[in-house]
């Protein structure tokens, strides 16, 4: 009988139904009952139901859709890696030029022996066999690590001297043999493990969660895919740069990735042996791992090499004759600095690329007064590099190529990283501008896409009137509540579906933070006549925290939908689908045709009304996006999703983002409207009775508990008609009520009118006005917005009353806000996680394509977002007729909703950044196209969606930095550390 019960699917079905039938009994109570205390009654019943019964629901998942058999799933999960990682870096190899003619002859030999293991713990039972014919070339590195039989390596080399490069050459030959199912070459560039904090396995597997998004799938509900790939054995790290790390986390390193090692956990490991010899001397040797070091280059190869990439300049008799000729015979002779230099790989390599151009000659390196160490001239080359990949550009572009480069290379060199990626730039902007910058970008965005909206209405929090006080007051407002929601209210990282500590943060933060905003406004604001949404404010203090509430709840949605903190580049999950495509397509262009059929309406006259012109431009919007989604072709990374899968997807994530964020909403609207109702109580100025006093021209009374304040004086206004049969709400001169005329609500209307005659009437504090017009004599209307008129000894003598009528009156409706909190906000989720599929970095073709596919993708998720806000609010709008203001807020909910995704995506993240970088002067305007200049020219590489400068001593020569860091003690103190007796295992 309970088997049932234990389908996940089963269970999500219940609470969509559970948060469905919740949202048709919301609307029919408020529809039915005009009783505001019962329809208070019956919201706080239903959101408390509702709340409940979802979450439990979504807490009971498992979450686990098993796809096959584990094993199988990680084979094919090796097998996509294995080309991933080949495509990444045979493009690579390509751009290094690693095959033009052909690569350096770097060769090898066995490192101090006192920095290996023992040979008994490297090679058990077998002698040490002799190195084949060729064996010490680097392209019998494979060779020689698969004779290992513990398949461990550690390659030693000084700065430049190739160590990267083996890594590349190494990993592709791998790959060449690699049988289907069986271990893939993975390198990871140490310099971003902290082994005092996070273990080997921990750490390679958030690298392959990070890099390659699909690894970051769950794989037996406790641990990712690449965690699994990486303690089967299918992972193969080849950790490139030990000496990358901290010298103080030498020893530690060591010391981890031994405790971590089994069989089934081969690697190769490359440093400068001044490092390595640090890490043994305080640490340990690499338990049963061989050591090799790589040979300085031979004069003679190194200067074949550069004859044959020079141009030949002339004939010597059989002889072609290039700039180095002369040089290389000069060097044949005599012992010259320059011989050391070209020892070295990287520097043979910049020497190319500086005297390729045969206007520079190679015979000033000769100059012994110019350059009397080997070190000087490195620093020469190294500062040449980049002038000469930019010459063609003339000197002027030059000089300005190095610097900007160098101050990209000082931002990483701050970051203490080597990697350049577009959506980590936001890290250079100052803190200032980092917090702020986000909320005024969602407010730009939706005011762009709507220009009525900024006319109208641009604060989007619906607590006042368009006055120039307010609209400052709101947008500050909002700027500062985006930038504490994602200070606060935003996981630090992507967070899997279902995590249940960030929602009790987000609970706590939300609830604390509306509590403090709440207060404020009953400090700043008179809520004895009772609050409803769209209310005319006393001052902008209200709207300055309406604002930063509103924001606030934004940024909760995708907080809870969970958007981290800090973006990362997504895609589309139909790209490279035929039928998902075509499905978007069709989409688009029915969008399309609905915002050209509502211009239409427009142009004619037939719906001549903001909101027309706001869902015909959020149709537009929606609608091209979907269609440039669609026929974009998609990039490698992209693992297409079905369509019952993407439904699949919005139906869970509309599920627990509905039971999460009405939890939250209702619970932190009940305990911050608790909290201001309260302090409205406890701030109320002492009561003066007023029965039979006259206070200017106001005359007060009191009969049969009815206290009423009348005046002669004519009272001009706006008389708001929300629905037939509903109560007007009143505006006095000088304002303007929101949303006058709303598409189909026909009913709803403005009027201008002049009392001659007005009458306040209150029972038990309850207000309400009765207006005498020349058209309709002695019509009552809600009176909060005309309390400005009275003095304030009249309020307080009206509004007195029992602090349960009080909480009645205001309460309610907060509540309410906090049931359509939790609709919207299931609908945030259902998108983002439908419409939101991971981008593999490493695999992405380019930085730039990963630009693209993540702003395309924020436009569709805006779009939607957008249009299903509108359609959750709909029913709001049509049946609630507008009590306690809340049309007032569904109206304006949904275009802030779509705005706030390009805010907070990475795409929006990186321009600000490149904005602030190209106004300081730092970076030019059109960022990525410089950074792909400069990678096509030699000076940055690419990895995947990542760029690099092309060696880390280039990094730092450009950023001025003279240090080697990681480059540990010399090697001589190092050995003679080794010589004192070595490590003891």
């Amino acid at each position: 009988m309970s088997g049932w019960w234990r389908s996940a699917r089963l269970r999500r079905r219940a609470a969509f139904g559970v948060c469905a039938a919740a949202l048709v009994a919301l609307v029919g109570a408020v529809h039915d009952s005009r009783d505001e205390n019962s329809a208070g009654v019956f919201v706080s019943l239903i959101a408390a139901v509702v709340s409940v019964a979802a979450f439990l629901a979504d807490a009971l998942r498992d979450g686990t859709d098993t796809p096959g058999p584990a094993g199988d799933v990680r084979r094919r999960a090796a097998d996509a890696l294995a080309e991933a990682v080949r495509e990444q870096w045979a493009a690579e190899a390509r751009l290094r030029r690693l095959h033009d003619p052909g690569p350096l002859d770097v060769r090898w030999a066995p490192a101090d022996r006192r920095l290996a293991d023992h040979p008994e713990n490297i090679r058990p039972g077998t002698p040490v066999p002799a190195p084949r014919d060729g064996g010490h070339r680097l392209e019998g590195i494979v060779g020689a690590f698969a004779s290992l039989p513990r398949h461990r390596l550690v390659a030693l080399g000084g700065p430049g001297s190739g160590k990267s490069v083996l890594a590349v050459r190494f990993t592709l030959g791998l790959l060449a043999v690699r049988e289907p199912g069986g271990p893939v070459p993975v390198i990871f560039p140490l310099s971003g493990w902290d082994p005092t904090r996070t273990g080997l396995r921990d750490w390679l597997a958030d690298r392959l969660a990070a890099d390659y998004r699909s690894l970051a799938a769950p794989s037996d509900g406790r641990h990712s895919l690449g965690r699994a790939l990486v303690d089967t054995g299918l992972v193969l790290p080849v950790l490139d740069g030990f000496d990358e790390l901290p010298r103080a986390a030498y020893a530690d390193a060591v010391r981890r990735i031994n405790s971590e090692l089994d069989d089934e956990l081969p690697l190769l490991l490359t440093s400068r042996p001044a490092a390595w010899a640090s890490a043994v001397g305080t640490g340990d040797v690499l338990t049963a791992a061989e050591v090799v070091q790589l040979l300085p280059l031979d004069s003679g190869r190194a200067g074949s090499y550069l004859e044959r990439t020079a141009r030949p300049r002339g004939l010597d008799g059989d002889h072609r004759e290039t700039v180095w000729t002369p040089v290389l015979r000069r060097l044949e002779h005599e012992p010259l600095p320059l011989n050391a230099v070209l020892t070295v790989p990287l520097m043979v390599a910049l020497a190319r690329t500086v005297y390729s151009d045969t206007s520079r000659d190679p015979a000033e390196l000769l100059d012994t007064t110019r350059f009397p160490t080997a070190g000087d001239i490195e620093e020469h080359l190294l500062d040449a590099f980049v002038p000469s990949a930019f010459a063609d550009g003339g000197p002027r572009r030059a000089a300005e190529a190095r610097r900007r480069l160098g101050q990209l290379a000082k931002e990483l060199e701050r970051r203490g990283t080597g990697r350049l990626a577009w959506w980590e730039l936001e890290s250079a902007l100052p803190g200032v501008v980092r917090a702020y910058a986000t909320g005024l970008l969602a407010i730009l965005a939706a005011c762009a896409l709507l220009p009525a909206l900024a006319l109208a209405r641009p604060s989007g929090h619906g607590q006042g009137v368009p006055d120039s006080g307010s609209v400052v007051a709101g947008l500050l407002g909002e700027t500062l509540g985006y930038a504490f929601g994602v200070a606060f209210l935003l996981p630090a990282r992507p967070e899997p579906p279902g995590p249940r500590g960030p929602l009790l943060r987000q609970l706590v933060v939300t609830t604390a933070a509306a509590t403090v905003l709440w207060v404020g406004v009953a400090l700043t604001d008179d809520l004895r006549f009772g609050f409803r949404f769209g209310a005319v404010t006393d001052g902008p203090l209200p709207d300055l925290f309406g604002g930063f509430l509103f924001a606030m709840l934004l940024t909760l949605f995708f907080g809870v939908a969970g958007l981290p903190r800090h973006p990362v580049p997504l895609n589309l999950p139909w790209a490279g689908g035929h039928w998902g495509r075509a499905a978007v397509l069709m989409s688009g262009a029915t969008l399309s045709a609905c915002s050209v059929g509502l211009a239409g309406a427009l142009l004619l006259g037939v719906a001549v009304t903001p909101g027309t012109a706001l869902a015909g431009t959020v149709c537009a919007v929606s609608g091209c996006a979907l269609l440039i989604g669609g026929t974009r072709r998609a990039l490698r990374d992209s693992s297409p999703r079905r369509g019952g899968r993407i439904a699949h997807d919005f139906m869970a994530g509309l599920v627990r983002g509905m039971a999460a964020t009405l939890l939250v909403g209702t619970v932190a609207s009940s305990v911050a409207g608790a909290a201001a109702v309260t302090a409205t109580v406890l701030t109320s100025s002492s009561r003066e009775d007023l029965d039979g006093r006259r206070v200017g021209h106001w005359r007060f009374h009191e009969r049969d508990g009815v206290r009423t304040a009348s005046t002669d004086h004519r009272l001009t206004g706006t008389l708001l008609v929300p629905a037939p049969g509903a109560l007007p709400i009143a505006y006095p001169a000088g304002t303007a009520p929101p949303h006058c005329g709303i598409p189909l609500l026909p009913a709803r209307t403005c009027a201008a009118f002049t009392s001659r005659h007005t009458v306040f009437e209150s029972r038990f504090g309850a207000v309400t006005v009765r207006l005498t017009t020349a058209d309709a004599p002695g019509r009552v209307a809600y009176a909060a917005n005309l309390r400005s008129v009275l003095p304030e000894r009249g309020r307080a003598w009206l509004t007195d009353g029992p602090p349960s009528a009080l909480f009645a009156r205001c309460l309610p409706p907060m509540v309410a806000a906090g049931v359509l909190i939790g609709m919207v906000g299931g609908c945030v989720c259902g998108v983002y996680r439908a419409l939101s599929a991971p981008s593999e970095v490493l695999r992405a073709p380019g930085p730039r394509g990963t630009l693209r596919a993540d702003r395309t993708a924020s436009l569709v998720r805006g779009g939607i977002a957008a249009l299903l806000t509108a359609v959750v609010c709909l029913p709001v709008v049509l049946l609630s007729g507008d009590w306690g203001g809340l049309v007032d807020a569904a109206a304006q909910m949904w275009i802030p909703v779509g705005a706030t995704p390009l805010a907070l995506s990475a795409w929006g993240r990186f321009m600000i950044t490149r904005g602030w970088l190209a106004v300081t002067g730092r970076t030019p305007w059109r960022l990525m196209r410089f950074l792909d200049e400069a990678h096509r020219r030699g000076v940055l590489r690419q990895s995947g969606a990542y760029y690099e400068f092309r060696h880390q001593r280039l990094q730092r020569r450009l950023a001025g930095s003279t240090a080697a860091p990681g480059g540990g003690p010399p090697a001589a103190e190092c050995l003679d550390v080794l010589g004192r007796g070595g490590p003891q295992r």
